[in-house]
């Protein structure tokens, strides 16, 4: 940063080295510390890139051949930043080509091929070195043959300016040799042609100002910025010429002429001033940039006094600049911010470190906001602190999304009861302390009866009202210690801590009657329902989480086969006396569907609201019966991933879709995408990878036709190795969609690195949001955020028009549910 020291020495010179070869770097780093130089490396451009924007390197050695941004990247990055620099080339394959094309820089001083001889790397460097000390000397020496009016002619000479003389007509007549250094022309190029030849197009009205001056004294034009013309190179160069009218014959350089008039010209001086102009171009860059940032600067002296302060400083804080200049950062201060934090700010910044955090800032009115800060300290050469930068932004409306976020991942949107995620959670926590201190507790399973009837009779609305009414009298029915969690569809769970079985009866008693005398009211309907719960108590010996969950459910189970609405507490004889659910049925049924073939395949369009496209659908499984009766898959699917069987019938139906495909080549050939849904267990089966690849290699069937959905808590469960999964079979062209996305809104954090195309908006909150303003913006913020990780989103549960046009609104990609198509079977 800023002009080099005194070089004297090798160690006045850092060089850096850039090369990706570990090898190649540390031994040019041995060659040159040996040599007395100070090194610095990078192992690739942006390193690179990062480093000569934090510190000048007047010398750097570079490999052209990298992987990502190469050699040739970094030249042109020199150049088009205009960084005041000399770049030795040291590459293995230094083809004429890449040669011609590095040694066009102007600072690329020599092009050495790999391998390379110890001593002629040396002397090349040296020889580098040498030219960057050269350019110190030459400003010293300018600065001490101006002291000297004897020393003139070596001024002249040596100057790094350009000196120069015309003639009445405008012509060049004397140049000195510092136009070849600033301009890359020899002066005899020059001398006998006219001015103009070297001026930029644009800046020639300019010129004459400077070059046809005839007045003398105050009256005469000043210094004049101009731009000229290079030798080599399109880009034109900033200078700045003084010049003054000169009797030439005067001075004996040109003979009067014959009608005895003086010859007048100009002598002047052309000043290369194309780093400070760039410096200064950037500077109005830099101070446009803070001007007009959305975030909010100021910079205070070493005592922490404001000295300036960006508009938007003013517009957030509402204080003038009259109030905030010459006072402390204090005025934006809280008052709730705890000391110790504030201690640790000033001992990291006075330290000359960058500290950054959140504080709570304070308006001018008094209204709170959160403020992102970061603060830098200003050094000068001596390493002592003379300003510091502060940059806030704020961050008020993140941190209140951020809060909604993980409100969201622990709380059911339906009800805002905490969800299944959260409640496992604590039951795991309760487990831990009954088994650690002994304790006691209760575990109730509730599940709603008749309330398929409400769904039916009214609507899918209807009833997601009576589950919210019903979640507000059961949280009346509690103790504030105890969890009331909303597991899934109709049932509810609660977690009674440090309590007896006694008490956890009587509570239960309590709901049981309470819901019974309830009624609920929809348009001119009135329903009764009634609630069946089952109770299992968590001490130190009865077993852990999932036994309990299951103990729990066979409770509830029980109380519904004994009559419904009655409570039932899980003993042990009523594990061996109870099929489950008739879940110890299912694997056979299961077994007999695959080989039987009694699985039955269908589909539901998934329509794309901006486009037209082909035929896009979801395959959905059904299993059907020996009576006929078609069962849906949550009756069997919990069985089939409990058992082991899920991955199975993933491979059928795998297999099924793609010989339906063979067998139906025109659908094939109007098909756009056919999403098939993949089990938790198939995203841990590596041997499912394989088959799909070779059913792929098998069939020829395009891959990019063909698109497989998870479920977003399969894929948090199992990250790992449903990113592994994704990536494999994305490598041959299918896409992925994540199912059932916003159940769990820590899904943002991990979503940036998984390799999903779709995003299915979870149906829980697309079907509220013609009525639901906490829905229709959670529904946006999904679909905001896919977009600009470049994911497309389909919106599930679309049941009619009026739902439809908000979505096209929203800018969703695709619906899909009973509005647009009804599942059918695939024949």
């Amino acid at each position: 940063m800023g002009a080099i020291a005194s070089l004297h020495s090798n160690s006045d010179i850092e060089i850096l080295i850039i090369d990706d070869e570990l090898k190649a770097r540390a031994s040019l780093h041995d060659i040159l510390k040996l040599s007395g130089y100070r090194v610095a490396m990078a192992e690739n451009v942006n390193s690179a890139i990062e480093l000569i924007n934090e510190h000048n390197f007047p010398l750097i050695l570079l490999d052209l051949n990298m992987p990502v941004l190469n050699g040739h990247h970094f030249l042109d990055y020199l150049a088009h930043h205009d960084i005041d620099t000399q770049v030795l080339i040291i590459s293995g394959e230094a083809t004429f080509a890449q040669a011609a094309r590095s040694l066009r820089f102007n600072f690329v001083q020599e092009f050495i091929k790999k391998p390379y001889a110890v001593e002629a790397l040396l002397h090349s460097v040296k020889v580098a070195a040498e030219k960057i000390r050269l350019k110190e000397i030459n400003n010293k020496v300018q600065a001490q043959l101006s002291k000297s009016e004897q020393l003139h002619r070596f001024f002249v000479d040596s100057s790094p300016d350009i000196i120069y003389m015309l003639n009445d007509r405008g012509e060049f007549v004397f140049l000195n040799n510092a136009i070849a250094n600033i301009l890359g022309y020899d002066k005899s190029e020059i001398i006998g042609k006219h001015y103009s030849s070297l001026v930029y197009q644009a800046d020639l009205d300019k010129a004459k100002y400077a070059f046809n001056e005839r007045r003398t004294g105050d009256r005469s034009t000043k210094a004049i910025e101009l731009r000229l013309r290079c030798k080599n190179s399109d880009q034109p160069k900033y200078v700045e010429t003084n010049s003054i009218t000169i009797v030439l014959s005067s001075k004996g350089v040109y003979k009067k002429k014959k009608e005895n008039k003086e010859f007048v010209g100009t002598y002047g001086v052309i000043r290369d001033i194309n780093d400070r102009k760039l410096s200064e171009n950037t500077l109005r860059k830099l101070n446009l940039a803070v001007e007009n940032s959305p975030n909010l600067i100021y910079i205070t002296d070493s005592k922490g006094t404001i000295e300036y302060a960006n508009p938007k400083i003013f517009e957030i804080s509402g204080y003038t600049a009259e109030e905030i200049i010459g006072k402390t950062p204090h005025i934006f201060s809280s008052g709730e911010t705890p000391p110790h934090e504030y201690q640790e700010l000033w001992s990291t910044i006075t330290s000359g470190k960058i500290w950054r955090g959140i504080l709570k800032n304070r308006k001018k009115t008094g209204q709170l906001y959160w403020a992102q800060q970061s603060i830098a300290p200003m050094l000068d050469s001596d390493n002592r602190v003379t300003n510091y930068v502060a940059i806030q932004e704020d961050v008020t409306e993140i941190l209140a999304q951020r809060d909604m976020i993980t409100y969201q991942a622990t709380h059911d949107p339906l009800t805002d009861l905490i969800n299944r995620t959260e409640f496992d959670r604590r039951l795991k926590r309760i487990i831990n302390t009954a088994k650690t201190k002994g304790s006691t507790h209760v575990l109730c399973y509730l599940d709603l009866d008749n309330f398929k009837i409400v769904n039916d009779t009214c609507s899918h609305t209807a009833g997601d009202e009576l589950l919210r009414q019903i979640s507000r009298q059961l949280s009346t029915l509690i103790r504030n210690r105890d969890s009331l969690a909303r597991l899934g569809g109709d049932e509810f769970a609660i977690l009674m801590e440090h309590c007896t079985l006694e008490q956890a009866q009587a509570t239960a008693e309590r709901i049981r009657q309470h819901i019974e005398r309830y009624q609920f009211r929809w348009d001119d309907k009135s329903f009764r329902i009634g609630v069946s719960i089952g109770m299992v108590t968590i001490h130190a010996e009865n077993g852990g989480f999932d036994e309990l969950l299951k103990r729990a459910d066979i409770a509830c189970y029980i109380a519904k086969q004994d009559g419904r609405n009655r409570s039932h507490v899980f003993t042990e004889s009523d594990q061996a006396c109870i099929d489950y659910r008739n879940e110890a049925a299912w694997p056979e049924k299961i077994e007999q569907a695959l080989s039987h073939n009694r699985f039955r395949l269908y589909r539901q369009r998934i329509v794309a609201l901006k486009s037209i496209e082909g035929d896009h659908y979801e395959v959905l499984l059904r299993l059907q019966e020996d009576s006929g009766k078609i069962i849906a898959p949550n009756a069997f699917l919990p069985a089939a991933e409990r058992y082991q069987l899920a991955a199975s019938i993933d491979r059928w139906v795998i297999q099924q879709v793609f010989n339906w495909m063979l067998e139906h080549p025109d659908r094939l050939s109007s098909l756009t995408l056919c999403s098939i849904n993949l089990s938790t267990a198939g995203l841990n089966d590596k041997g499912l990878i394989e088959f799909i690849i070779d059913r792929f290699m098998q069939t020829a069937l395009p891959a990019e036709k063909f698109c497989f959905e998870i479920t977003e808590t399969a894929t948090i469960v199992n990250l790992t190795a449903a990113t592994q999964f994704i990536t494999s079979l994305k490598e041959l062209g299918c896409r992925f969609s994540l199912d059932n996305f916003g159940s769990g809104l820590s899904s943002f954090a991990y979503l940036k690195n998984l390799p999903v195309d779709f995003l299915k908006i979870d149906g829980v909150f697309v079907r509220d949001i013609e009525t639901d303003s906490v829905a229709l913006a959670m529904v946006k913020s999904i679909n905001d955020i896919a977009h600009v990780m470049n994911k497309k989103t389909i919106a599930k549960f679309v049941e009619n028009d009026s739902v439809m046009k908000i979505l096209l609104d929203l800018g969703i990609d695709y619906v899909q549910g009973y509005g647009s198509d009804e599942p059918s079977l695939l024949k």
